[in-house]
């Protein structure tokens, strides 16, 4: 996860910018030109953010710094703070790059013809506007909210204030991504027993066949070429290895001996790209979001076609992000809106799926046993998602693939996101709750059993939350949802002599690395949120693989 605090432009002139002052300092510069610095400056700090390590971020931001930002800037900057890193404090965030490109698409002239004449004033125009956003990110009113009031109140505030940026800096990585659309996609779908079982229970829904009948290419195919398209980005993005020709697509090119042929890049093309004219209308209509952090239009569509057919990318991630996530909205924003609830359904139902493929038949000499979806005795329903027994530890989880909506992700308002995170998720936590006080009830005639598994040994029980969206990973969000938990679980009576520990809640991109680390490493992962739940009662870290250190790079043997 990335952690900084940026420079911003108080810090220079001693006093806060305004929006018109932005507004003013870029709307002389041609979009196109605009667009074509903000989109590689972006694809420079994609590179270096998704590096292992991040090993070149600061020589990265020290390189955009000595090309976008002016003398007077860059003087005042060394003389105020001659000790400061630019990875302690960037200057160039992907957020208010992106914050630029709104403006540049609502104010700049689209029809003005760039000049090189006017690249190092139109470069420095758009650095000073970037740090005039670093003081919009974060404004003195939204200081003092997270700073009066009980910790509480001053906590959800701060999680609905970061939880925007929070997604936008901590994106899922491309080595989790490509492996995961392999093995949902090209895997779990493929299964006939987990197609049939999914269409059963999501109104005969059948995921593939409608990807294929609304997009006019299968999940494959259209997965291929938009990999393909963020791979050719990938080559033009190192700044210190510079390759032009990769930053910008040619559709009459493109397609080359890849392969692809013409009508399967512009059937991809048309789920993926926008001219900057829709785009401005498209931001034009948003009313209910915060615009520092809602960038859903350039989400949906991350080419922005700028020249003659000629596509740039908003952001690199958001190329990735279709590899997963994208197939799903691609879908949804195409279905009538009453087939969308079944959409919805069959992705939970495949997200599941997933969890019991990652956790089952795990590679390693821990002796651990995973059951997924294990019965109750009396009823032969389902109780848990998944189960993990090691001596005497019972994890207990939850697996949900839902998806925060709009209006909560990026509104800013503490109060449409908790209600949006106890109606899709804070469910989960009542579940749990709920099957743990039965299996482990005090009273005997109460107790309810599992049909393959004994648990009059288990002393410790970690329940477990299991979630998809990326942007869950935000910081407090377990400690929020440990107090849902905690209020439910009060509820119930447990023998004596089993302790129930405070609630994990965990990303799938953690899950996935802690696998690899299992099945590589014998990494001890029911130990680890054993003792995290031990030693951090409140549950604030962040990861469950806080401190761990391990290689996942490449962390599961699939090719591509």
């Amino acid at each position: 996860m990335i952690s900084a605090v940026c420079f911003s432009y108080s810090e220079v002139f001693d006093r806060y910018p305004s929006l018109d002052e932005v507004v003013e300092t870029i709307s002389w510069i041609p979009m196109r030109h605009a667009i074509h610095v903000i989109s590689t400056t972006n694809l420079a700090i994609r590179y270096a953010m998704q590096e292992h390590g991040k090993p070149n971020l600061g020589k990265v931001q020290e390189f955009v710094v000595a090309g976008h930002v002016d003398d007077e800037i860059l003087g005042i900057l060394k003389a105020r703070f001659p000790r400061a890193s630019c990875v302690d404090r960037p200057v160039f965030l992907s957020q208010n790059l992106l914050a630029l490109l709104r403006l540049v698409i609502a104010h700049c002239d689209p029809d003005r013809e760039p000049s090189m004449e006017e690249d190092e004033r139109v470069r420095y125009s758009i650095g000073r506007a970037c740090l005039m956003l670093n003081n919009l990110l974060f404004t003195r009113d939204e200081d003092v909210t997270i700073n009066t009031g009980s910790d509480y109140d001053r906590r959800v505030k701060l999680m609905a204030q970061a939880i925007g940026g929070f997604e936008l800096t901590n994106p899922t990585r491309p080595d989790h991504l490509v492996p995961r659309l392999q093995i949902m996609y090209r895997i779990l779908q493929k299964d006939s027993i987990i197609r049939s079982r999914i269409a059963q229970e999501c109104g005969g829904f059948d995921f593939p066949s409608e990807f294929e009948a609304r997009v006019g290419l299968t999940i494959e195919r259209w997965l291929f070429v938009v990999l393909s398209i963020w791979a050719y980005f990938v080559h033009g993005a190192d700044p210190f290895e510079q390759h032009p020709e990769y930053l910008i697509i040619n559709p009459e090119l493109f397609c080359g001996e890849s392969g692809i042929t013409r009508e399967e890049l512009d059937i991809v093309l048309g789920t993926l790209a926008s001219s900057t004219t829709d785009l401005r209308k498209s931001l034009a209509s948003e009313t209910t979001t915060d615009p520092r952090h809602d960038f859903v239009a350039f989400r949906s569509r991350p080419l922005l076609v700028v020249d003659n057919g000629r596509l740039m990318p908003a952001d690199l991630s958001f190329i990735a992000d279709k590899c997963h996530t994208g197939v799903q909205w691609t879908l949804h924003d195409l279905l009538p809106i009453k087939s969308r609830q079944n959409l919805f359904s069959a992705w939970g139902k495949l997200f599941q799926e997933y969890v019991h493929w990652l956790l089952s038949d795990m590679e390693t000499n821990l002796l651990l046993k995973y059951v997924p979806c294990p019965k109750w005795r009396e009823s032969g329903n389902e109780s848990f998602d998944g189960v993990i027994l090691q001596g005497a530890v019972f994890v207990a989880a939850e697996y949900k693939g839902g998806f925060l909506s709009r209006t909560a992700r990026y509104s800013g308002d503490s109060t449409l996101l908790l209600e949006d995170i106890d109606r899709k998720f804070a469910v989960g936590c009542d579940q749990l709750a709920d099957k743990i006080g039965r299996l482990f009830a005090a009273d005997p005639k109460q107790r309810k059993e599992l049909d393959t598994l004994s648990v009059d040994h288990v002393r410790s029980v970690v329940p477990v939350l299991v979630l998809q969206d990326q942007i869950l990973r935000v910081p407090l969000l377990n400690w929020y949802l440990n107090k849902r938990f905690q209020s439910a679980e009060s509820t119930y009576s447990v023998r004596s002599d089993v302790m129930v520990r405070p609630l994990t809640v965990i990303g799938v991109q953690d899950l996935e690395s802690a696998v690899h680390s299992i099945e590589g490493e014998d990494f001890d992962f029911v130990y680890a949120i054993h003792n995290r739940a031990v030693r951090d009662p409140e549950v604030y870290t962040v990861s469950l693989l806080s401190g761990y250190k391990s290689n996942r790079t490449n962390w599961l043997p699939i090719s591509p």
